[in-house]
């Protein structure tokens, strides 16, 4: 699932909003699926 996060080169805050925004939807799917 995060394999993917490894070939990001980018800034370290959109580092910080794709990891803020993968939490949210793992948040979700949990919430979801309980």
């Amino acid at each position: 699932r995060w394999r993917a996060l490894r070939h990001i080169t980018t800034s370290p805050r959109k580092i910080g909003d794709i990891t803020k925004a993968a939490l949210v939807l793992t948040h979700f799917e949990h919430g979801r699926l309980s």
